[in-house]
């Protein structure tokens, strides 16, 4: 088709249009294309917080106290007032012995002082008379020392007689057993009726104190400066967690580190003292020990927030315009999954936890809660 030569100008002004508006649709689709879409991502507020430093062990409860009570005398058995494996308290009654011949023998040692102590009342009147006699020339001094020497005699006499009936006392006072301490008791080993020795290796039962009570464990022997400083702070907790992790058992203290470090492989043995009013640790038992040796502020937020490349940890940070920065990191120490910083993150920042793989240093992203975060500071989420 022939355009007229009036409209020629007015189709190459039109051409001209038509090009210039496809041109402008390719810049336009370009610009699109070059614009990346923001990667989705999970983030944590990083907050100021208190975390302690811990030492991770394995140790065995055990008992402060645990004797097997035995008798001190011979004899028979007329009562054993206790039930196995019950508490009982100190002074309380384990078994009782026929007494019959002790008592006897009380009563014969205080008969034996009354009729020495009459003799001496005596000896001494006569020690008296003799004594004025002799003043006035009437009795010689032999015969006064003979009367002052037996009078000596009877208080000698009757200082013995204290001491048998002493001796007896204790003796009838054997025939009680009591317990030495409050505690638990075992397996009994005798009976009503039957006839105990003082040399027997069995005993009567087996007491083993339970509250409070004692947790042996070790740690690595290089860090007892650690420890050391620890104890002299007042701060050396020790948590006690089931071997299986799956509940804390109690809180206690630690009081005794061994005072040398063990050779044959490098640990040091330490125990720790827990109050045991319910029971639940039992002599024994083997349990994960935390034991606190440092408590430190500071930025702490969750390990998986933290990544490692070549010039060491790093994390990325959610800026306003809602692009990530990426931040070279230090910290201090790792507790329970969360990381003291010391360097790179700062106190407010969100902290990408979840997608780092799929970001890089100015990655545009969106931002949703992390809903795996630990209890107290850190489990406030980041509002997208």
């Amino acid at each position: 088709m022939t355009i007229p030569s009036f409209l020629a100008p007015v189709a190459r002004s039109g051409r001209r249009f038509a090009l210039a508006a496809v041109f402008a649709s390719h810049v336009s689709n370009a610009s699109a294309a070059d614009e990346a879409p923001a990667v989705p991502v999970t983030a944590i507020v990083a907050r100021t917080d208190q975390l302690d430093r811990v030492i991770n062990g394995i140790g065995t409860v055990a008992p402060l106290q645990s004797v097997t009570v035995r008798s001190r005398i011979d004899g028979q058995v007329v009562e054993v007032p206790f039930a196995e494996g019950e508490m009982v308290e100190k002074g309380s009654v384990i078994l009782k012995l026929d007494d019959r011949e002790l008592v006897s023998a009380l009563a014969s040692a205080k008969a034996k002082k009354a009729q020495d102590e009459a003799q001496l009342s005596s000896a001494k009147a006569d020690a008296q008379r003799y004594s004025t006699l002799a003043e006035k020339g009437v009795a010689s001094a032999s015969t006064l020392e003979q009367k002052t020497a037996t009078s000596e005699q009877y208080a000698a006499a009757v200082q013995s007689d204290d001491a048998l009936i002493k001796s007896a006392e204790t003796q009838l006072g054997f025939a009680t057993v009591v317990a030495p301490f409050s505690g638990r008791t075992g397996f009994r080993h005798v009976n009503v009726g039957s006839v105990i020795s003082a040399n027997a290796t069995d005993g009567i039962v087996t007491i083993t104190q339970m509250d409070p009570i004692a947790v042996s464990f070790v740690a690595p022997g290089d860090r007892f400066g650690e420890i050391r400083e620890a104890l002299k702070q007042g701060i050396a907790t020790v948590t006690l967690v089931s071997t299986d992790g799956a509940r804390t058992l109690a809180t206690g203290r630690l009081t005794i580190m061994d005072n040398a470090v063990d050779a044959s492989n490098g640990s040091i043995h330490l125990q720790a003292i827990f109050d045991n009013k319910d029971g639940i640790l039992w002599p024994g038992l083997p349990v994960a020990t935390i034991l606190t040796i440092e408590k430190r502020s500071g930025i702490v937020v969750p390990d998986k927030a933290l990544a490692r490349g070549r010039d060491g940890l790093y994390a990325y940070v959610v800026s306003g315009d809602g692009k990530v920065a990426k931040r070279n990191v230090k910290t201090a120490f790792v507790t329970d999954a969360r990381a003291l910083v010391t360097e790179g993150i700062g106190d407010g920042e969100q902290v990408v936890m979840d997608g780092q793989s799929r970001i890089g240093d100015g990655a545009k992203v969106t931002v949703t809660p992390w809903d795996g975060a630990p209890t107290g500071e850190l489990s406030e989420k980041v509002k997208p």
